[in-house]
């Protein structure tokens, strides 16, 4: 619904509570597609397949691996290829590592890597970890987006707020407006106030009810039945 859905592409994970391994959306269905757990897949830190069907499992498995391998403090995860966040990711080196300019709440701990190669083996997984650091967000160049939490409820705000944050930055740029952003004790305090765990779980009831809204009207991206993937 937030505009993170490409095709059948990207995929969405979280740590397995009994510390077997990562659960992990099979591939092969549109995020709008998955009604519950049986479609996703259980995997083990070196990607041995645990539960589910063994082929239909993403081959970009070792992204959420290699978080959750480093910062121990993950629980959820996700890669995508929103439309904005896609197209911000290209000319990320004008940046940086400072993040995306905070034009707005919505920009905040948000890493920029270096050219990074999304096809490789599981090094570079571990590499791209260490680029993400300590933060919730990252860029692939020209690829797509990464985004994480220590909950389900604060990824999916992260994810949101980074897609919102990508489209402002492109639209106050091409306005011909001139613009600053807050300096990084601003940032901070706002994203102390912003990131509470209060305000986390009022942000996600919102897309809860959102949802069941949007189920009940009808969207053909959230069909309520079943799709039979190849």
């Amino acid at each position: 619904m937030e505009g993170h859905g490409n095709f059948t592409l990207g995929h969405l994970a979280f740590r397995d509570p009994e510390g077997r391994g990562v659960w992990i959306k099979r591939w092969g269905m549109t995020l709008g597609e998955v009604p519950d757990w049986t479609d996703h897949q259980l995997i083990n830190f070196d990607g041995n397949l645990l539960y589910g069907d063994g082929n239909k499992c993403h081959s970009e498995w070792p992204i959420h691996v290699g978080i959750y391998k480093r910062r121990p403090d993950i629980n959820a995860s996700a890669y995508t290829h929103p439309r904005y966040g896609t197209v911000f990711s290209r000319p990320a080196s004008l940046y940086g590592h400072r993040g995306i300019p905070a034009v707005s709440l919505p920009s905040r701990r948000i890493a920029l890597p270096e050219n990074l190669n999304l096809f490789a083996a599981s090094e570079w997984a571990m590499e791209m970890a260490e680029v993400l650091d300590d933060n919730y967000a990252m860029f692939l160049r020209n690829h797509g987006v990464v985004f994480c939490g220590p909950s389900i409820e604060k990824m999916i705000i992260v994810g949101t707020n980074l897609e919102t944050a990508c489209q402002q930055q492109p639209e106050i740029t091409a306005s011909g407006m001139k613009y600053d952003w807050p300096d990084d004790e601003e940032r901070q305090r706002k994203a102390g106030s912003m990131g509470d765990e209060r305000n986390i779980g009022l942000f996600f009831d919102y897309f809860v009810n959102k949802l069941a809204a949007t189920q009940q009207l009808g969207d053909p991206n959230i069909p309520l039945e079943r799709r039979n993937a190849r």
